[in-house]
Protein backbone atom coordinates (compact mmCIF):
# COMPACT_ATOMS: atom_id res chain seq x y z
CA UNK A 1 0.00 0.00 0.00
CA UNK A 2 1.40 3.39 -0.99
CA UNK A 3 1.62 6.33 1.42
CA UNK A 4 -1.22 8.06 -0.45
CA UNK A 5 -3.42 4.97 -0.30
CA UNK A 6 -2.70 4.54 3.39
CA UNK A 7 -3.65 8.16 4.11
CA UNK A 8 -6.92 7.68 2.23
CA UNK A 9 -7.84 4.54 4.16
CA UNK A 10 -10.19 5.37 7.05
CA UNK A 11 -9.23 4.03 10.49
CA UNK A 12 -11.21 1.04 11.70
CA UNK A 13 -11.51 1.25 15.46
CA UNK A 14 -13.47 -0.34 18.27
CA UNK A 15 -15.88 2.02 20.03
CA UNK A 16 -15.60 2.13 23.83
CA UNK A 17 -17.96 3.99 26.15
CA UNK A 18 -17.57 5.10 29.73
CA UNK A 19 -19.65 7.01 32.28
CA UNK A 20 -23.39 7.59 32.18
CA UNK A 21 -25.63 5.24 30.22
CA UNK A 22 -29.02 6.80 31.03
CA UNK A 23 -28.83 9.94 28.92
CA UNK A 24 -32.37 11.02 29.77
CA UNK A 25 -31.34 11.43 33.41
CA UNK A 26 -27.99 13.22 33.01
CA UNK A 27 -28.11 16.48 34.95
CA UNK A 28 -31.86 16.18 35.27
CA UNK A 29 -32.80 13.75 38.01
CA UNK A 30 -31.31 11.49 40.64
CA UNK A 31 -33.59 8.71 39.45
CA UNK A 32 -30.92 7.22 37.17
CA UNK A 33 -32.38 3.70 37.20
CA UNK A 34 -28.96 2.39 38.21
CA UNK A 35 -30.12 -1.23 38.13
CA UNK A 36 -30.71 -0.91 34.39
CA UNK A 37 -28.42 1.96 33.39
CA UNK A 38 -25.35 1.95 35.65
CA UNK A 39 -22.50 4.40 35.36
CA UNK A 40 -19.73 2.49 33.61
CA UNK A 41 -16.57 2.85 35.66
CA UNK A 42 -14.44 1.09 33.05
CA UNK A 43 -14.42 1.65 29.29
CA UNK A 44 -16.88 -0.87 27.83
CA UNK A 45 -17.37 -2.24 24.36
CA UNK A 46 -20.84 -1.50 23.01
CA UNK A 47 -22.77 -4.70 22.32
CA UNK A 48 -24.84 -2.92 19.69
CA UNK A 49 -21.66 -1.93 17.79
CA UNK A 50 -19.67 -5.15 17.99
CA UNK A 51 -18.45 -6.17 14.56
CA UNK A 52 -18.91 -2.62 13.27
CA UNK A 53 -15.67 -0.70 12.81
CA UNK A 54 -15.85 3.00 13.57
CA UNK A 55 -13.91 5.79 11.84
CA UNK A 56 -14.90 8.89 13.81
CA UNK A 57 -16.44 9.77 17.20
CA UNK A 58 -17.73 13.07 18.61
CA UNK A 59 -19.59 14.46 21.59
CA UNK A 60 -19.27 17.96 23.07
CA UNK A 61 -18.71 19.90 26.29
CA UNK A 62 -22.40 20.77 26.55
CA UNK A 63 -23.80 17.69 24.80
CA UNK A 64 -25.84 14.90 26.34
CA UNK A 65 -25.60 12.93 23.10
CA UNK A 66 -23.00 11.54 20.69
CA UNK A 67 -22.48 11.01 16.98
CA UNK A 68 -20.21 8.51 15.23
CA UNK A 69 -19.69 7.04 11.77
CA UNK A 70 -18.46 3.64 10.69
CA UNK A 71 -15.89 2.98 8.00
CA UNK A 72 -18.64 2.85 5.37
CA UNK A 73 -19.71 6.37 6.35
CA UNK A 74 -22.98 5.30 7.99
CA UNK A 75 -23.95 7.71 10.76
CA UNK A 76 -25.19 6.68 14.20
CA UNK A 77 -26.46 8.85 17.07
CA UNK A 78 -27.60 8.19 20.61
CA UNK A 79 -28.30 10.05 23.83
CA UNK A 80 -30.84 12.66 24.87
CA UNK A 81 -33.21 13.58 22.06
CA UNK A 82 -35.71 16.04 23.52
CA UNK A 83 -35.02 18.54 20.72
CA UNK A 84 -34.52 16.09 17.88
CA UNK A 85 -30.73 16.31 18.14
CA UNK A 86 -30.39 12.66 17.10
CA UNK A 87 -31.95 13.31 13.69
CA UNK A 88 -34.16 10.22 13.88
CA UNK A 89 -37.51 11.89 13.15
CA UNK A 90 -38.78 11.97 16.72
CA UNK A 91 -37.86 13.13 20.23
CA UNK A 92 -37.38 9.70 21.78
CA UNK A 93 -34.13 9.29 23.72
CA UNK A 94 -31.91 6.41 22.58
CA UNK A 95 -29.35 4.78 24.81
CA UNK A 96 -27.79 2.74 21.99
CA UNK A 97 -26.24 3.93 18.71
CA UNK A 98 -28.99 4.18 16.10
CA UNK A 99 -28.59 4.61 12.34
CA UNK A 100 -29.73 8.00 11.04
CA UNK A 101 -31.98 7.05 8.10
CA UNK A 102 -32.00 10.58 6.68
CA UNK A 103 -28.29 10.23 5.89
CA UNK A 104 -28.60 6.97 3.99
CA UNK A 105 -26.35 7.01 0.96
CA UNK A 106 -24.13 9.73 2.44
CA UNK A 107 -20.59 8.96 3.58
CA UNK A 108 -20.21 10.82 6.87
CA UNK A 109 -16.60 11.54 7.85
CA UNK A 110 -16.87 14.07 10.68
CA UNK A 111 -19.10 16.19 12.87
CA UNK A 112 -19.83 17.54 16.31
CA UNK A 113 -22.50 17.97 18.96
CA UNK A 114 -23.94 21.11 20.54
CA UNK A 115 -26.29 21.31 23.49
CA UNK A 116 -29.37 20.46 21.45
CA UNK A 117 -28.12 20.09 17.87
CA UNK A 118 -25.75 18.03 15.75
CA UNK A 119 -23.73 18.94 12.65
CA UNK A 120 -21.99 16.44 10.34
CA UNK A 121 -20.16 16.60 7.02
CA UNK A 122 -19.54 14.07 4.29
CA UNK A 123 -16.63 12.98 2.16
CA UNK A 124 -17.85 15.17 -0.72
CA UNK A 125 -17.96 18.32 1.44
CA UNK A 126 -21.70 18.48 2.08
CA UNK A 127 -22.87 19.30 5.60
CA UNK A 128 -26.12 18.35 7.33
CA UNK A 129 -27.55 19.27 10.71
CA UNK A 130 -30.49 18.42 12.93
CA UNK A 131 -32.02 19.37 16.26
CA UNK A 132 -32.94 22.73 17.80
CA UNK A 133 -32.66 25.73 15.49
CA UNK A 134 -33.86 28.58 17.71
CA UNK A 135 -30.94 30.83 16.72
CA UNK A 136 -30.17 29.35 13.32
CA UNK A 137 -27.42 27.09 14.65
CA UNK A 138 -28.28 24.45 12.03
CA UNK A 139 -27.06 26.76 9.28
CA UNK A 140 -29.86 25.79 6.89
CA UNK A 141 -30.96 29.34 6.06
CA UNK A 142 -33.91 31.46 7.17
CA UNK A 143 -37.10 29.51 8.04
CA UNK A 144 -39.67 29.35 5.26
CA UNK A 145 -42.52 30.41 7.52
CA UNK A 146 -43.09 31.92 10.91
CA UNK A 147 -43.58 29.48 13.74
CA UNK A 148 -46.77 29.33 15.75
CA UNK A 149 -46.61 31.07 19.11
CA UNK A 150 -44.89 28.87 21.67
CA UNK A 151 -43.58 26.41 19.07
CA UNK A 152 -39.89 25.57 18.91
CA UNK A 153 -37.91 25.56 15.70
CA UNK A 154 -36.74 21.95 15.58
CA UNK A 155 -35.63 19.80 12.68
CA UNK A 156 -36.08 16.15 13.61
CA UNK A 157 -34.38 14.88 10.45
CA UNK A 158 -31.19 16.10 8.73
CA UNK A 159 -31.36 19.33 6.77
CA UNK A 160 -28.68 20.53 4.37
CA UNK A 161 -26.37 23.32 5.47
CA UNK A 162 -25.93 26.16 2.99
CA UNK A 163 -22.13 25.88 3.03
CA UNK A 164 -20.33 23.67 0.54
CA UNK A 165 -16.90 22.02 0.38
CA UNK A 166 -16.85 21.57 4.17
CA UNK A 167 -13.75 19.91 5.61
CA UNK A 168 -14.31 20.47 9.35
CA UNK A 169 -16.95 21.73 11.76
CA UNK A 170 -16.89 23.25 15.22
CA UNK A 171 -20.05 23.04 17.30
CA UNK A 172 -20.74 25.22 20.34
CA UNK A 173 -23.68 25.10 22.69
CA UNK A 174 -25.96 27.14 20.42
CA UNK A 175 -23.80 28.02 17.42
CA UNK A 176 -21.86 26.27 14.66
CA UNK A 177 -18.77 27.02 12.58
CA UNK A 178 -17.85 25.44 9.23
CA UNK A 179 -14.42 25.30 7.59
CA UNK A 180 -14.68 25.49 3.80
CA UNK A 181 -11.62 25.86 1.57
CA UNK A 182 -9.67 27.51 4.37
CA UNK A 183 -12.43 30.00 5.27
CA UNK A 184 -14.75 30.00 8.28
CA UNK A 185 -18.52 30.47 8.23
CA UNK A 186 -20.68 30.66 11.35
CA UNK A 187 -24.36 30.68 12.30
CA UNK A 188 -26.46 30.58 15.44
CA UNK A 189 -26.58 32.61 18.63
CA UNK A 190 -24.38 35.73 18.35
CA UNK A 191 -24.22 36.37 22.11
CA UNK A 192 -20.70 37.10 23.44
CA UNK A 193 -19.55 37.65 19.84
CA UNK A 194 -19.07 33.90 19.44
CA UNK A 195 -19.95 34.03 15.74
CA UNK A 196 -16.95 36.26 15.10
CA UNK A 197 -18.87 38.83 13.04
CA UNK A 198 -17.99 41.89 15.11
CA UNK A 199 -21.21 42.07 17.12
CA UNK A 200 -23.13 40.23 19.82
CA UNK A 201 -26.40 40.76 17.94
CA UNK A 202 -28.20 42.16 20.96
CA UNK A 203 -31.12 44.61 20.98
CA UNK A 204 -34.01 45.64 23.22
CA UNK A 205 -37.10 43.50 22.85
CA UNK A 206 -39.22 46.67 22.70
CA UNK A 207 -38.80 50.42 23.10
CA UNK A 208 -40.44 50.27 26.51
CA UNK A 209 -38.53 47.16 27.66
CA UNK A 210 -35.08 46.61 29.13
CA UNK A 211 -35.13 42.96 28.11
CA UNK A 212 -32.20 42.09 25.83
CA UNK A 213 -32.66 39.59 23.02
CA UNK A 214 -30.26 38.35 20.36
CA UNK A 215 -30.76 38.34 16.61
CA UNK A 216 -30.52 34.78 15.22
CA UNK A 217 -28.04 34.17 12.40
CA UNK A 218 -29.83 31.58 10.27
CA UNK A 219 -27.57 31.65 7.22
CA UNK A 220 -23.86 30.86 7.73
CA UNK A 221 -21.85 34.02 7.25
CA UNK A 222 -18.19 34.40 6.37
CA UNK A 223 -15.98 35.44 9.29
CA UNK A 224 -14.35 38.32 7.47
CA UNK A 225 -11.63 38.95 10.07
CA UNK A 226 -9.99 35.72 8.90
CA UNK A 227 -10.92 35.97 5.24
CA UNK A 228 -7.31 36.68 4.24
CA UNK A 229 -6.04 33.68 6.20
CA UNK A 230 -6.07 29.98 5.40
CA UNK A 231 -7.57 28.31 8.47
CA UNK A 232 -6.32 24.77 9.08
CA UNK A 233 -7.63 23.87 12.54
CA UNK A 234 -10.84 24.70 14.42
CA UNK A 235 -12.33 23.99 17.84
CA UNK A 236 -15.43 25.34 19.60
CA UNK A 237 -16.21 25.43 23.30
CA UNK A 238 -19.63 26.23 24.68
CA UNK A 239 -19.37 29.95 23.87
CA UNK A 240 -15.97 30.53 22.28
CA UNK A 241 -13.82 29.35 19.38
CA UNK A 242 -10.16 28.68 18.60
CA UNK A 243 -8.70 28.61 15.09
CA UNK A 244 -5.21 28.00 13.69
CA UNK A 245 -4.07 29.55 10.41
CA UNK A 246 -1.53 28.16 7.97
CA UNK A 247 0.90 30.91 8.92
CA UNK A 248 0.93 29.62 12.51
CA UNK A 249 -1.32 32.24 14.08
CA UNK A 250 -3.83 31.18 16.75
CA UNK A 251 -7.05 33.19 16.88
CA UNK A 252 -9.80 33.17 19.52
CA UNK A 253 -13.15 34.92 19.94
CA UNK A 254 -16.38 34.77 21.92
CA UNK A 255 -16.92 34.66 25.67
CA UNK A 256 -13.83 35.91 27.51
CA UNK A 257 -14.68 34.81 31.06
CA UNK A 258 -11.94 33.02 33.06
CA UNK A 259 -9.35 33.93 30.42
CA UNK A 260 -10.41 31.20 27.99
CA UNK A 261 -9.49 33.44 25.03
CA UNK A 262 -5.88 33.83 26.19
CA UNK A 263 -5.67 37.62 25.89
CA UNK A 264 -4.81 38.30 29.57
CA UNK A 265 -8.18 39.95 30.19
CA UNK A 266 -11.69 38.63 30.85
CA UNK A 267 -13.19 40.42 27.90
CA UNK A 268 -15.51 39.15 25.18
CA UNK A 269 -14.13 39.35 21.67
CA UNK A 270 -16.67 39.96 18.92
CA UNK A 271 -14.28 38.97 16.15
CA UNK A 272 -11.17 36.78 15.96
CA UNK A 273 -8.18 38.18 17.80
CA UNK A 274 -4.61 36.92 17.50
CA UNK A 275 -3.27 35.23 20.66
CA UNK A 276 -0.03 37.15 21.05
CA UNK A 277 1.58 34.71 23.47
CA UNK A 278 1.70 32.04 20.76
CA UNK A 279 3.76 34.07 18.31
CA UNK A 280 7.46 34.67 17.72
CA UNK A 281 9.60 31.84 19.02
CA UNK A 282 6.54 29.79 19.98
CA UNK A 283 5.66 28.40 16.57
CA UNK A 284 2.26 26.80 16.11
CA UNK A 285 2.14 24.30 13.23
CA UNK A 286 -0.79 24.30 10.79
CA UNK A 287 -1.73 20.80 12.02
CA UNK A 288 -1.62 21.70 15.72
CA UNK A 289 -3.77 19.88 18.24
CA UNK A 290 -6.51 22.31 19.34
CA UNK A 291 -9.44 21.83 21.70
CA UNK A 292 -11.92 24.01 23.53
CA UNK A 293 -14.09 23.18 26.53
CA UNK A 294 -16.62 24.91 28.67
CA UNK A 295 -14.11 27.41 30.09
CA UNK A 296 -10.76 26.34 28.63
CA UNK A 297 -8.63 26.17 25.48
CA UNK A 298 -5.65 24.07 24.36
CA UNK A 299 -3.15 24.27 21.51
CA UNK A 300 0.13 22.49 20.74
CA UNK A 301 3.26 24.10 19.31
CA UNK A 302 6.08 22.79 17.11
CA UNK A 303 7.79 20.07 19.10
CA UNK A 304 4.55 18.90 20.65
CA UNK A 305 4.41 20.93 23.87
CA UNK A 306 0.79 21.54 24.83
CA UNK A 307 -0.31 24.99 26.01
CA UNK A 308 -3.49 25.63 27.99
CA UNK A 309 -5.43 28.65 29.17
CA UNK A 310 -8.70 29.49 30.92
CA UNK A 311 -10.29 27.75 33.90
CA UNK A 312 -9.04 24.16 33.95
CA UNK A 313 -9.99 23.25 37.50
CA UNK A 314 -13.08 23.80 39.60
CA UNK A 315 -10.96 25.59 42.21
CA UNK A 316 -7.73 27.54 41.88
CA UNK A 317 -6.46 30.34 39.67
CA UNK A 318 -7.35 30.85 36.04
CA UNK A 319 -4.70 30.84 33.32
CA UNK A 320 -5.19 34.20 31.63
CA UNK A 321 -2.82 33.47 28.75
CA UNK A 322 -1.37 30.31 27.12
CA UNK A 323 0.86 28.48 29.57
CA UNK A 324 2.83 25.25 29.03
CA UNK A 325 0.77 22.35 30.37
CA UNK A 326 3.67 20.69 32.17
CA UNK A 327 1.63 17.74 33.39
CA UNK A 328 1.77 16.37 29.83
CA UNK A 329 5.27 17.58 28.93
CA UNK A 330 7.09 15.09 26.72
CA UNK A 331 3.93 13.30 25.61
CA UNK A 332 3.03 13.10 21.92
CA UNK A 333 -0.62 14.15 21.99
CA UNK A 334 -2.58 12.39 19.24
CA UNK A 335 -6.07 13.46 20.24
CA UNK A 336 -7.52 15.78 22.88
CA UNK A 337 -11.14 16.29 23.91
CA UNK A 338 -12.90 18.49 26.45
CA UNK A 339 -16.08 17.73 28.36
CA UNK A 340 -17.85 20.20 30.61
CA UNK A 341 -15.24 19.92 33.36
CA UNK A 342 -13.31 16.84 32.20
CA UNK A 343 -10.56 16.18 29.67
CA UNK A 344 -9.08 13.24 27.80
CA UNK A 345 -6.07 12.65 25.57
CA UNK A 346 -4.71 9.75 23.55
CA UNK A 347 -0.93 10.05 23.72
CA UNK A 348 2.37 8.23 23.43
CA UNK A 349 5.64 8.61 25.33
CA UNK A 350 8.29 6.74 23.39
CA UNK A 351 6.93 3.19 23.10
CA UNK A 352 4.37 3.85 25.84
CA UNK A 353 0.78 4.19 24.67
CA UNK A 354 -1.78 5.67 27.05
CA UNK A 355 -5.26 7.08 27.34
CA UNK A 356 -5.15 9.86 29.92
CA UNK A 357 -8.09 11.58 31.59
CA UNK A 358 -8.58 14.15 34.31
CA UNK A 359 -10.90 16.82 35.67
CA UNK A 360 -13.90 17.19 37.94
CA UNK A 361 -16.26 14.32 37.27
CA UNK A 362 -19.97 15.05 37.32
CA UNK A 363 -20.49 11.89 39.34
CA UNK A 364 -20.88 9.56 36.35
CA UNK A 365 -17.42 7.89 36.44
CA UNK A 366 -16.64 9.23 32.97
CA UNK A 367 -12.87 9.34 33.62
CA UNK A 368 -12.69 5.55 33.33
CA UNK A 369 -10.37 4.74 36.23
CA UNK A 370 -12.30 1.59 37.11
CA UNK A 371 -14.01 0.17 40.23
CA UNK A 372 -12.34 1.51 43.33
CA UNK A 373 -10.57 4.18 41.31
CA UNK A 374 -10.84 7.93 41.63
CA UNK A 375 -14.05 9.61 40.56
CA UNK A 376 -12.22 12.88 39.85
CA UNK A 377 -8.60 13.80 39.31
CA UNK A 378 -7.07 17.27 39.52
CA UNK A 379 -4.14 16.11 37.40
CA UNK A 380 -3.88 13.91 34.30
CA UNK A 381 -3.79 10.20 35.07
CA UNK A 382 -3.78 7.02 32.98
CA UNK A 383 -6.80 4.80 32.43
CA UNK A 384 -5.33 1.48 33.66
CA UNK A 385 -7.55 -0.72 31.50
CA UNK A 386 -6.35 1.02 28.31
CA UNK A 387 -2.66 1.18 29.17
CA UNK A 388 -0.59 0.01 26.21
CA UNK A 389 -3.58 -0.12 23.86
CA UNK A 390 -2.76 1.20 20.40
CA UNK A 391 -4.39 4.41 19.28
CA UNK A 392 -4.58 5.80 15.80
CA UNK A 393 -1.91 8.30 14.90
CA UNK A 394 -3.09 11.56 13.42
CA UNK A 395 -2.06 11.69 9.76
CA UNK A 396 0.67 14.32 9.57
CA UNK A 397 0.15 15.21 5.91
CA UNK A 398 -3.64 15.11 5.94
CA UNK A 399 -6.08 17.97 6.12
CA UNK A 400 -8.62 18.65 8.89
CA UNK A 401 -11.10 16.26 7.32
CA UNK A 402 -8.70 13.35 7.93
CA UNK A 403 -7.99 14.06 11.57
CA UNK A 404 -9.37 11.25 13.67
CA UNK A 405 -10.68 11.95 17.16
CA UNK A 406 -9.64 8.95 19.21
CA UNK A 407 -11.17 10.42 22.36
CA UNK A 408 -14.40 12.36 22.79
CA UNK A 409 -15.92 13.89 25.90
CA UNK A 410 -19.55 14.79 26.41
CA UNK A 411 -21.41 15.83 29.52
CA UNK A 412 -21.22 12.87 31.90
CA UNK A 413 -19.86 10.41 29.33
CA UNK A 414 -16.75 9.70 27.29
CA UNK A 415 -15.92 7.77 24.11
CA UNK A 416 -12.70 6.12 23.04
CA UNK A 417 -11.66 4.71 19.67
CA UNK A 418 -9.03 1.99 19.99
CA UNK A 419 -7.32 -0.82 18.13
CA UNK A 420 -9.89 -3.64 17.94
CA UNK A 421 -7.18 -6.30 17.65
CA UNK A 422 -5.30 -5.42 20.83
CA UNK A 423 -5.54 -8.24 23.42
CA UNK A 424 -6.56 -5.84 26.18
CA UNK A 425 -9.53 -4.65 24.15
CA UNK A 426 -10.72 -8.23 23.83
CA UNK A 427 -10.75 -8.51 27.62
CA UNK A 428 -12.82 -5.40 28.25
CA UNK A 429 -16.41 -5.82 29.50
CA UNK A 430 -19.36 -5.44 27.16
CA UNK A 431 -22.21 -3.01 27.75
CA UNK A 432 -25.42 -4.62 26.54
CA UNK A 433 -28.51 -2.42 26.63
CA UNK A 434 -30.82 -5.37 26.00
CA UNK A 435 -33.48 -3.92 28.31
CA UNK A 436 -33.92 -0.59 26.58
CA UNK A 437 -37.09 0.73 28.23
CA UNK A 438 -36.79 4.42 27.38
CA UNK A 439 -35.55 4.26 23.82
CA UNK A 440 -35.90 2.57 20.49
CA UNK A 441 -33.87 -0.51 19.55
CA UNK A 442 -30.59 -0.06 17.72
CA UNK A 443 -32.26 -0.30 14.32
CA UNK A 444 -34.41 2.72 15.08
CA UNK A 445 -37.77 0.91 14.92
CA UNK A 446 -40.54 1.99 17.23
CA UNK A 447 -43.94 0.78 18.28
CA UNK A 448 -47.12 1.87 16.48
CA UNK A 449 -47.53 4.66 18.98
CA UNK A 450 -44.21 6.10 17.85
CA UNK A 451 -42.57 5.27 21.17
CA UNK A 452 -40.03 2.59 21.82
CA UNK A 453 -41.44 -0.61 23.18
CA UNK A 454 -40.57 -1.14 26.84
CA UNK A 455 -39.17 -4.44 28.00
CA UNK A 456 -41.06 -6.32 30.74
CA UNK A 457 -39.92 -5.49 34.25
CA UNK A 458 -38.49 -8.95 34.76
CA UNK A 459 -36.31 -8.67 31.69
CA UNK A 460 -35.16 -5.19 32.71
CA UNK A 461 -34.02 -6.50 36.05
CA UNK A 462 -32.28 -9.46 34.48
CA UNK A 463 -30.47 -7.23 32.01
CA UNK A 464 -29.35 -4.95 34.81
CA UNK A 465 -27.88 -7.92 36.64
CA UNK A 466 -26.17 -9.09 33.47
CA UNK A 467 -24.60 -5.68 32.95
CA UNK A 468 -23.39 -5.66 36.54
CA UNK A 469 -21.78 -9.04 35.93
CA UNK A 470 -20.14 -7.80 32.76
CA UNK A 471 -18.61 -4.89 34.60
CA UNK A 472 -16.84 -7.23 37.01
CA UNK A 473 -15.09 -9.12 34.22
CA UNK A 474 -11.68 -7.77 33.24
Amino acid sequence: MTEKEEAATPPAGELLVCGATDYWAIGRTKDVRADIYPNLQLPHKFKAMQGIRVSFIAAGSSAFHSVIADTEGRCYTWGRNDKGQLGLGDTVTRNVPTLVPGLKGKKVVGGGCGRHHTVIFTDDGESYSFGLNTYGQLGSGAPAKKLAKGAEDMHLVPVKVVVGKVSAVGVGAEFSVWLSEGKLYSAGLPQYGQLGHGTDGSYNAADSSVKIVFQPQYTPKLITALAEKEVTRLACGQNHSVAVASDGGVWTWGFGGYGRLGHRVQQDEYKPRLVETLTGRLVVPPDAIVAAGQTSSFCSIVGGQLFAWGKLKVSGDNLMYPTPYLELAGWDIRSLACGSTTFAVAATYGAEKSTITWGHSNGYCELGYGPGGKKSSANPDKCPSLEGVNTYQRMAKAGPEDTLSQVAMGFGHSLFLVDPDHPKVGELPVWDVAAEDAAAPANGTTSKSGKAAAAPAGKRKAAGAASAGARKRK
